[in-house]
């Protein structure tokens, strides 16, 4: 699961997907019905990737507590985020033992519930991570020569002179006559 695109915006309800970087503002997406909305600068945006949860111990990020209740509940839906405030933190405290109560407010609670069920009908929560560059395996002397020579031959061809392009010097044969100039 990749939550580094997806992010919350304050003052508006619900996630977005970024889909596009604009001059001054960020092209989102929303998760729950696929419009697209600019995303202002001046509006405080959260990657989800970036939130923890408070434990007793270490903080949790927010990406392991929705594996672990995207596993405790085999892809479902869970508990509804707008019930019973009880059942959420007993809910919370089967797939995260370890959280703090005292520093976790219960609106953060319904918001983990309500987010979780958001990424798990847009299906975000059944994707797998694609490796990244540094962790591709590494092809040899070979192919790295290979690789090479095919950008070498790529620079040569776009740094060529095109074929019946002469180039004049600006200026030259072009002459200016006194009475076609401004003011005279």
């Amino acid at each position: 699961m990749d939550l580094s695109k997806i992010i919350s915006v304050a003052g508006k309800s619900g996630l977005f997907r970024v889909v596009a970087q604009a001059r001054q503002a960020i092209i989102a997406e929303s998760l729950i019905d696929g419009k697209r909305v600019p995303v202002p600068t001046s509006l405080r945006v959260s990657a989800l990737e970036e939130i923890s949860m408070f434990t007793t111990g270490d903080d949790v990020p927010l990406k392991e507590v929705l594996a672990r209740l995207h596993a405790a509940e085999k892809g479902k839906l869970s508990v509804d985020p707008k019930g019973d405030e009880e059942a959420l933190w007993k809910k919370l405290g089967e797939v995260l033992p370890e959280h703090d109560r005292s520093r976790i407010y219960p609106s953060d609670v319904r918001k983990l519930f309500s987010w979780y069920e958001q990424l798990a009908r847009s299906g975000a929560l059944d994707a797998k991570e694609e490796p990244k560059a540094e962790d591709k395996p590494v092809e040899g002397k070979a192919g790295e020569k290979k690789a090479r020579a095919k950008a070498d031959v790529a620079v040569k061809k776009a740094n060529a002179p095109k074929p019946g392009a002469a180039t004049k010097a600006k200026g030259a044969g072009t002459t200016v006559r006194k009475g076609s100039q401004r003011g005279s």
